[in-house]
Formats: structure tokens, sequence, C-alpha cells
């Protein structure tokens, strides 16, 4: 019998981290003032569209459907423009600006997009000056001033113009810890019996190794808060296996010892607990234009039948740059536009895994040099149903129930081989 232990670290693994995310402050608040003034064409409809990534301004000034008046940048042609005279409860929206998101490169820190500015990005230094035009007074948005992001400038202060959306950067930001306890109970082969058992405690904590989907974390700017129980956490293993052989019968012996002789019989047992699975939304709350990592609040209005006790609501954890909590002037945009989920990564496990593999094999003497194995094999015997992989959309906004955790793949069914063996 034998105990071990063992921890280990890993320091400066791989991170995916969108190293260009978009401002899901500024994002969120460049939609919800234009859904609060109520800008519109002249033809009286709506430029704010369905999300605030689809939104769009006008070049010729126009009064919006709630009495402010929308200012274009004339230069730029209804890309940008700034409010004013916006009457009673909305005159604190007096200077600031609205414009089209995607002509700002969806407001990431790489500046305008260079597509905006003509042939050869030749109006680009006119595009980066509206950019840091385009501010919010001290107050509006935090205690300071903010501006939009006017990306990068060579050592004369020229813009730099850089064509980059999302920027997948590997980052060497990763960090893990593994705790493993074994025990180990063996038997050497004597009287025609072997056995080995063992058990594994482990329990492997990471931030960046999730290589599956998604792979970069809930919010770039924050990879730190992905920290949770790994991909490959495995709580519970214990694999048994051991070898039976009846002994070879001898001239003179009796018939049944005959029969049952020269037969080996093999088990191998392995119990081992479920591993871990996230559950994303599959929409785009965080406005990072991508929605295969935003996961859901917990506590809400939404269940799974696959994950009973459960309940699932929108996000909630709006972040700006600086880490601090934020709202827009319409409460019913953010939360959830811009934010994150309070579920935690990797939070549910699938269930537990069981198979019996077995091998029953018999030697046939043919001569004194010659013999002949007989093999059956027999792999998950008792033909139990091993979960693979499940179901892991969640999307709170789509009713009141989903189908979060519910099995998609399994592994191998019960399955036989055999096979003829002659050696000499």
């Amino acid at each position: 019998m034998s105990v071990g232990y063992q921890f280990t670290r890993g320091i400066h693994l791989n991170g995916p981290v969108d190293v260009n995310s978009t401002d899901p402050q500024l994002m969120a608040t460049n939609w919800a003032d234009c859904l609060v003034v109520g800008l519109q064409n002249s033809a009286g409809a709506s430029l704010c569209g369905p999300s605030p990534i689809l939104m769009s301004t006008t070049g010729a000034s126009t009064t919006t459907k709630n009495g402010c008046t929308f200012n274009p940048v004339a230069a730029l042609q209804g890309a940008l423009g700034f409010l004013s005279g916006c009457p009673g409860p909305l005159a604190a929206l007096n200077g600031t600006p609205l414009s089209t998101p995607a002509v700002f490169n969806y407001f990431r820190p790489s500046g305008p997009n260079p597509s905006f500015a003509g042939p050869g990005a030749v109006f680009y230094p006119q595009l980066v000056g509206a950019a840091a035009a385009a501010c919010f007074a001290a107050g509006f948005l935090g205690t300071a001033q903010k501006c939009y992001p006017t990306g990068f400038r060579a050592p004369s202060g020229a813009p730099i113009p850089v064509p980059f959306n999302s920027v997948d950067a590997q980052l060497s930001i990763g960090n893990s810890d593994y705790h493993g306890l074994t025990v180990n109970i063996s038997k050497r082969f004597s009287r025609g019996f072997e056995f080995l058992s063992s058990y594994t405690w482990s329990h492997s904590i990471d931030d960046s190794t999730d290589l599956q989907s998604p792979l970069e974390p809930q919010d770039s700017r924050f990879p730190h808060k992905e920290r949770a129980n790994s991909v490959n956490d495995q709580r519970h293993r214990w694999v048994t296996s051991a070898v039976l052989q009846s002994g070879s019968p001898k001239s003179g012996d009796s018939f049944v010892k005959y029969l049952v002789g020269d037969f080996t019989l093999s088990p191998i047992i392995e119990i081992a607990s479920g591993r871990p699975y996230n559950i994303i939304t599959g929409t785009d709350t965080r406005l990072d234009l991508g929605a295969s990592q935003d996961r859901p609040s917990v506590g809400g209005g939404v269940s799974s039948p696959f994950i009973p006790g459960v309940t699932f609501g929108q996000a909630t954890v709006c972040l700006d740059n600086s880490g601090n909590q934020f709202q827009t002037l319409i409460p019913q945009v953010t939360p959830p536009e811009g934010c994150t989920g309070t579920l935690g990564r990797n939070r549910f496990n699938t269930t537990g895994f069981f198979t019996w593999d077995m091998r029953l094999s018999r030697r046939v003497p043919l001569g004194e040099r010659v013999h002949l194995d007989l093999i059956a094999d027999a792999f998950n015997l008792f033909n139990r149903t091993n979960i693979a992989a499940v179901n892991q959309l969640c999307d709170p906004s789509a009713g009141a129930t989903c189908l979060a955790g519910q099995p998609t793949a399994a592994y191998d069914a019960r399955q036989f081989q055999f096979a003829l063996k002659l050696s000499w």
C-alpha cells in the first residue's frame, strides 16, 4: 500500500485575451442616449436600431422625438454628432456625443476604424480629432471626463491608422494549481491472483486552460476573474484491476479440472466524478462582438430541467474599464447591455463515470510447444450511458426554460471483441 500527495503550480501559462476589446460602457451609453432622446431620420424612422452594435446616426441636423437637437459633425457624414437643447430631465445630455459605433471601431483602444477615413485613410487625422472631441463631462460616466479612444500615435504625434478589430493575443498570464492525493493498494501475482486498486482525489484550479469553447474570458479586460475549477478538474477517480487464473490441469486430474483449467479472468473497473462545464447565453451582452463566452447570472426566472435547484437571469455585472459598476440613463438598457453574468466559470459538473471492462481467455494446448488462446473482451460490460458532453446554452432572454445540461454526446456503449492467438 502507498499514499502520496502532489501539489503543482503553473505560472505564465497560455491565456487567450482580446487585447483590443470594445468599451461596453461607451457602447451601452451611446445606445441608451439614442433611445432616450429618440434619434430619428427625416422620415421619422428610428436610427437607434435593435442593439447598440447596429445603431447609426444621420448627417443632417434634426430634432429628436423627445425634443433634443442632434447636430452632426459635417465633415464626418453622419458618423458623429452632439446633442443640444434637450428639455427638462434630458438637459444632462446637452453637449454629449452620439455616434455610429462602427465608425469608431466600437470604441476599441486602437481608435477609429480607418476604413471610414477614405482611400488610404487620408482623412484619418480628422476622424481621430473627432474622437478626441467626443467627450462626456466629469460626473456623467464617472469621476473623470471620458472621451472616445483615439488610438496610437507616431513619435511625431501623427495618428497611426490601425485596421484591427479583435486582437486575440496568446499572453503568458495564466495560472493554475493542482492538488492530488493518491492511495494505491496492490498484490503481486501469486496463487493465481493479482490485484491493483488506485484512488485519486484531486482539485485543479486555473484561469485559462479552456481550449475548447469559449477561447476567451467572459470579459477580456479582467481575465483574472475567470479563476475557477479547471475544465480538467475531476475530483474523484477509482480504478481497480485484477487477474485471476485457474491452474493448468496435470496428467491424471479429473475431468472437472480439465474443464475449468487454463482460464484467465481480467476485470478493469473505473468509477470517476463528472467533469466541469460552462454555461453560456449565446448572446452578446458584453458587447464585444462575440457570443461564445457570455454567461448568465445566478438567480432569476429561467431554469433548466437538467440542472435542478438553480435559476438563471440576465447579466448584471456592468463594469467600466476601471472595474467600477456603471448604469445607463435608461435602467432597462444596462443591465444587461454591456454586462456579464455572475455565474462562475465551469460552475456545473456532468454526471459521474462508471465502466466495467472484462477479458476472459482460455489457453488450449495443441502439443508440447504449440497452444491456442481463445480471447473474449467486453468493454462497458453493463452498458452504462456515460455522458461526454452537454448543452451549454441558457439564454435568459429567450424564455422561462432552457436546456443547459442536457446530454448531447456519450462515450461508447457496450462492445465485444473476440480473438484467437496461436503461439509456438
